[in-house]
């Protein structure tokens, strides 16, 4: 259904509804994904229903202009999705080897019972937590330091916690896209050994539609 510069996707309702479940959010999703590969799509929130078609041709009108501005705005761009965490391992015997009182306690408490160096093994947790927090922080923002000429702007979807790094969303205009993918590769091989990326998209753009994202 169209006004002016919008239309929405939309399919009848079932007469009898129950509860969506998680293959019906994803053909939801695809959906939303394929409409923002042929152009920009402001996302809807899973499960919407409305009255009629006299209540979407209401809603449309009221909210065209900063639908229209919207629109515009993420034309030719989509988002991805950059997860980043610790290969633990690697991380933890890099703190051995920098980090006195952590290979102190983790050499005391190593052949001990847990009873016996409960205290010591409390202090060893707090100390590794701390330390990877530290340098999770310096690590996140060199990523993105890293990536922002890149995109055309960034959001944070969750703080960084336990051995992940960073979680981001990215929205990237079409014609850079090549050039993302191909550094996150580099940053990929350059860090295999202490950092895993993954990379979701392209996809619409979710963080980046403002109050007029409802997905």
């Amino acid at each position: 259904m169209a006004r002016d510069e919008v239309a929405a996707a939309v399919r009848p309702a079932p007469a009898v509804r129950g509860r969506p479940g998680r293959t019906e959010l994803l053909d939801h999703h695809a959906v939303l994904d394929a409409l923002a590969a042929r152009g920009p799509v402001v996302p809807v929130r899973f499960g919407t229903v409305l009255p009629g078609r006299d209540a979407l041709v209401e809603l449309l009108a009221e909210l065209h202009d900063q639908l229209a501005a919207t629109l515009r705005h993420l034309a030719g761009r989509r988002q991805f999705n950059l997860r980043a965490s610790y290969v633990e391992e690697s991380v933890l015997r890099d703190l051995v080897m920098t980090q006195p009182e952590v290979a102190a306690l983790r050499q005391r408490t190593k052949d001990l019972p847990e009873a016996a160096s409960y205290a010591d093994r409390m202090r060893l947790g707090e100390l590794v937590a701390g330390a990877v927090e530290v340098r999770a922080a310096a690590d996140a923002q060199a990523l993105l330091d890293d990536l922002a000429p890149l995109v055309s702007s960034l959001r944070l979807r969750s703080e960084s916690s336990g051995m992940q790094v960073l979680d981001v969303a990215m929205l990237v205009e079409d014609a850079r896209t090549t050039a993302l993918l191909d550094r996150l590769e580099t940053l990929a091989a350059q860090n295999h050994e202490d950092l895993r990326l993954r990379l979701v998209g392209p996809m619409a753009a979710y963080d980046f539609a403002g109050d007029l994202a409802w997905a």
